[in-house]
């Protein structure tokens, strides 16, 4: 064997004896156990340069992304999470599902590219009246923009129809609550909605949205993000009775198969740097 050919095997022996290791600790790195038969759902709002409050930047959503691949955490849909919570199917070890809520436009401009860049789907709890009218400064998913991003795996569900609200309790206004939960003070009529007024209303706007989630989208499933995480058995009746299966609430939490009610761990805050947002997951591992 000529010097030139031993030489090129001594250094494509040396590539391999720097690399393997280097490849296998990073495979071990991403097959290692968190937690098992578990699913940890994140949520988050709105995507902006500027962050304030539940806006967050595209790189600081980025960061979040990047840290979920690199740490060994399985992004699922939220279908298969249904299935899963139904006692149907396994999911992987460290499951993930990552949800929005409000149907801001930003998760089609800067969510799903980063999203898609690591091979992951996210699923957007939308208010109806904003899709339909668009009557909100901030712009919000058109209906055509839900379908495409429905073909490449994403999911939209209910957020209600026009419930995000606060309203009047009393007859001043002074206290006020999550519409969707509270029976409202009628100014015309000088006292607060009876059992059924309260119920007739928001069966109404719930409906509504069921019926126009399956008109556009033709959904397969059937769920919703309480708008301010807020809910009562009343309102939660009424849900299942139009077919909703699965409530997502604010509450953090990891989530056993078997439940209806869903944890979400908040991760749409600016407070929430790299290394917070890791410590807010080790929380729930085993």
């Amino acid at each position: 064997m000529s010097k030139k050919k031993t030489s090129i095997i001594i250094l494509i022996l040396a590539v391999l004896i720097i690399c393997i290791p280097e490849v296998y600790a990073s495979q071990m790195k991403k097959a290692k156990i968190y937690y098992k038969n578990k699913v940890i759902v994140l949520m988050y709002h709105h995507i902006d340069k500027t962050e304030s409050g539940a806006t967050i930047s595209p790189a600081r959503f980025g960061t979040h992304m990047k840290l979920l691949d690199e740490k060994g955490y399985n992004v699922i849909s939220v279908e298969q999470f249904a299935e899963f919570m139904k006692k149907k199917i396994k999911v992987p070890n460290n499951a993930v599902v990552i949800t929005f809520d409000d149907g801001y436009d930003s998760f089609r401009q800067y969510a799903v590219p980063i999203m898609e860049k690591y091979g992951m789907v996210g699923t957007h709890f939308i208010i109806g009246t904003s899709s339909d009218l668009h009557n909100v400064k901030t712009a919000h998913l058109t209906w055509e923009d839900m379908r495409d991003m429905k073909q490449e795996g994403h999911s939209f569900y209910s957020h209600t129809y026009d419930l995000h609200n606060y309203g009047p309790l009393n007859k001043d206004g002074s206290k006020t609550g999550p519409m969707l939960s509270n029976p409202l003070y009628l100014k015309d009529k000088g006292r607060v909605e009876t059992d059924k007024e309260y119920l007739a209303r928001i069966t109404k706007d719930l409906s509504l949205m069921e019926q126009r989630l399956d008109e556009e989208l033709n959904n397969d499933y059937q769920m919703i993000a309480f708008p301010f995480g807020a809910f009562n058995e009343k309102s939660k009746k009424v849900l299942s009775d139009l077919g909703v299966t699965l409530f997502f609430t604010t509450r953090p939490g990891i989530n056993k198969p078997g439940n209806d009610e869903i944890y979400r761990l908040n991760a749409g805050t600016p407070k929430l740097t790299a290394n917070k947002f890791l410590e807010r997951l080790e929380e729930y591992h085993d």
